[in-house]
């Protein structure tokens, strides 16, 4: 009964410190929120970043391959000796921990099987090779380093009998590059790892390798590394946080191999059902190397990505003091029943504005695309929102705490008055960046200099974009040079304000003959009055003119030309006068139709580029990349040019949504006709899907040889 008299008594009070409590709830509910949609953020890069790392050291083993395949190209005939000299020279036991061995499979047709079988007894009787099963061709295992039992195991002496690894090594000599093998268990070992084979063709060095007839004919054998997957997967299990949970899976694609292959998981090997736990948050990213894709999975709780679980703890205690503070105030002004309405109402107004007005001003921080960075007067770093934490994710993982310049060395002066200054910044990627910043001093409500604060905005993109509109000027004077003799200007009175420096120096005519004056005040330009009359009526309309010819009389010069003029607006749409070019035909009357034409073609190849273009070489390396297909793809010419194909350029099915065999190697298969346009999935270098129509068309030089091929493609709907 006494409680519930206090409660009675002091209800206004209850009331106001239960709704304060409520308050601050919503709010730990909402930053709660938050951290969850940044710790999915995190992991989406995570899944990202090691999915790039494993293809960087995916390329670095082929690379390893490729030098000992230039060895066999230089020396078709490499002993035993040199070649596991060569592979001791490049230390891959000690450089790639998940190395298993490096072999030489020899092509053998069955007609010369016994006089190599006789050959190598010379150098090693126990050699043989089971004849039981006669075949026409022979893959046989000759080099083999290093030589111990488990290398023998996962290979076999005659490996034409596996068939996953004969329809690789097939595949990989007709399409003439590396070809990676499905995932499977290595023989040879008490546990038997899951593993991995890439086999890269050897041909004849000089002889043609353009199609798949020619390859067969230069086939010599295949050079082929086993590799363990849980090794190559240590580093990670070094990195990764320990409540992630990683998961490696082969989508069972091989570039139109074993098409029928089911998608399976590799890593880990123990394939445990996935803990509860780990299934709040989810991420992957997909693993392209030759021949094969694997996809990456990431699992996490939200708790994985550790807040700071002092702002919780300020919160509540100013949320609960500041709710017993108001309970107070308004219990005390009870008696007046009215005024303590009115405060309360007035005071429950203000938290609101408050609060609201706190989570718009963390909410734009934390949203905001620009990087703020503050610091106290140690120079330790107290805050940095989202895009800052992304930003500098990898140099500097740990940014509370940190005393160091990020960007540059301002940022540790402590100065009272604000800075405004450019710097540059080339990231992790190795990418530059371009930043306007802007350092100013931070004080408390006494006015004391308590620490400096950072924004950092990103101004990469104006700084291309006034690279790119200084070359597009180059061009547009390039092109009007191509396009015209000249180029002109007119004010709103058709006088001459500019002509290019090019007619003046055809013609060596005097500059101050023309600026100022109209074309009819220089001469009649042996014009009819008529056509005069229909000309001038034209640009009093403010209408464009094409073609316009009249003789033009400076002096003794006489010069027929031929100009083409459109009006030109400010912003308020007012008119500001002409531009337009011009052509000299006085010598080039006679050739006027074959001009014409030229001018079609020009125009034609100029429309035609508006669909996507990569030209590429024999090889499938990028030559040229048009704009169309920069923006349809996502990535940069810069960073394109000279790679192969298959690092910018991915298709799936329509209907399966599975990777595809390019056009390239199609069209290198069948070089008198190109193949027939296809509809399938561009994948960008986001990953983001879009369907296009793709067609190949061969480039040949005027004797009729193929020199490279041109990939063409366009959205449809």
């Amino acid at each position: 009964m006494r409680i519930l008299s206090l409660s009675r008594h002091y209800r206004v009070a209850l009331r106001t410190f239960v709704m304060g409590l409520l308050l601050t709830g919503s709010l730990q509910v909402w930053l709660n929120f938050q951290h969850k949609n940044h710790a999915q953020i995190q992991l989406e890069y995570l899944a990202r970043h090691y999915a790039e790392r494993i293809e960087a050291k995916l390329d670095a083993e082929i690379n390893i391959l490729r030098g000992i395949q230039n060895a066999f190209i230089a020396n078709p005939n490499l002993s035993n000796r040199t070649f596991i000299t060569i592979l001791k020279q490049q230390n891959i036991q000690g450089r790639f921990p998940d190395f298993v061995s490096v072999y030489f499979i020899r092509e053998m047709t069955s007609a010369n099987i016994d006089s190599y079988i006789a050959h190598r007894q010379l150098e090693d009787s126990a050699f043989s090779v089971n004849l039981d099963k006669p075949r026409p061709v022979y893959q046989i295992t000759d080099y083999v380093f290093p030589e111990n039992s488990p290398t023998h195991e996962p290979i076999g002496v005659d490996i034409s009998a596996h068939t996953a690894n004969l329809s690789t090594i097939e595949y990989a000599r007709d399409q003439g590059r590396g070809i990676a093998s499905p995932a499977y268990p290595l023989k040879g070992y008490k546990t038997p790892p899951m593993g991995f084979v890439i086999y890269l063709p050897i041909y004849t060095p000089n002889k043609a390798i353009n199609n798949q007839i020619e390859r067969r004919a230069a086939f010599i054998g295949s050079l082929g590394a086993t590799f363990t997957i849980t090794k190559m997967m240590q580093w990670l299990d070094r990195d990764i946080n320990k409540s992630i949970y990683l998961q490696l899976q082969d989508t069972g694609t091989t570039s139109a191999l074993n098409e029928a292959e089911k998608s399976k998981i590799i890593y880990p090997e123990t394939n445990k059902p996935l803990n509860t736990a780990y299934k709040e948050l989810s991420a992957n990213a997909l693993i392209q190397f030759p021949g094969r894709q694997w996809r990456l999975n990431l699992y996490a709780p939200a708790e994985a990505f550790p807040q700071s679980h002092s702002l919780n703890y300020v919160l509540w205690v100013a949320g609960i003091l500041l709710s017993m503070f108001i309970a107070l105030l308004l219990q005390r002004q009870k008696n007046n029943h009215e005024s303590a309405l009115d405060l309360a109402e007035q005071i429950t107004q203000d938290l609101r504005k408050h609060e609201q007005h706190f989570q718009q001003m963390a909410q734009l921080a934390e949203e905001s695309r620009d990087l703020i960075i503050s610091r106290d007067l140690q120079g330790k770093i107290t805050y940095a929102n989202r895009a800052a934490r992304i930003y500098f994710a990898m140099s500097s993982p740990i940014l509370l705490g940190n005393n160091k310049p990020l960007l540059l060395s301002a940022e540790l002066a402590m100065s009272e008055m604000s800075i405004l200054q450019e710097c540059q910044h080339r990231n992790t990627d190795d990418e530059l960046h371009f930043f306007e910043l802007t350092l100013f001093p931070l004080y408390n409500q006494e006015g004391l200099h308590v620490g400096s604060a950072m924004f950092a905005h990103d101004i990469t993109q104006h700084k291309e974009l006034f690279i790119e509109l200084q070359k597009n000027r180059e061009r547009f004077n390039s092109l009007l040079e191509l396009a015209a003799d000249w180029h002109w200007e007119q004010d709103k009175n058709f006088r001459f304000t500019q002509i290019s420096a090019g007619f003046f120096n055809m013609h060596a005519i005097n500059r101050k003959l023309l600026m100022g004056q109209t074309p009819w005040e220089l001469s009649d330009g042996r014009v009819s009055a008529e056509e005069w009359r229909i000309h001038r009526a034209q640009l009093e309309a403010q209408k464009s003119f094409k073609d316009f010819i009249y003789t033009m009389q400076i002096g003794a010069n006489s010069v027929i030309i031929q100009v083409s003029g459109q009006p030109y607006f400010n912003e308020k749409n007012e008119f500001m006068g002409y531009r337009g070019i011009g052509h000299d035909i006085t010598s080039h009357k006679k050739n006027e139709q074959a001009t014409q034409l030229e001018q079609q073609r020009i125009a034609a190849i100029l429309n035609s580029m508006a669909d996507g273009i990569i030209t590429l070489a024999l090889n499938g390396d990028v030559e040229f990349i048009n704009p169309a297909a920069i923006h349809l793809l996502s990535c940069r010419a810069v960073t394109a040019i000279g790679k192969h194909i298959d690092h910018i350029y991915r298709v799936i099915s329509i209907t399966e949504r599975t990777p595809l065999a390019s056009l390239l190697s199609i069209a290198l298969s069948s070089v008198e006709t190109p193949p027939p346009s296809r509809k399938v999935l561009l994948l960008n270098s986001h990953s983001q899907s879009m369907p296009i129509q793709e067609w190949v068309i061969h480039l040949k030089n005027s004797k009729g040889t193929l020199t490279g091929l041109a990939l063409l493609f366009r959205t449809i709907d």
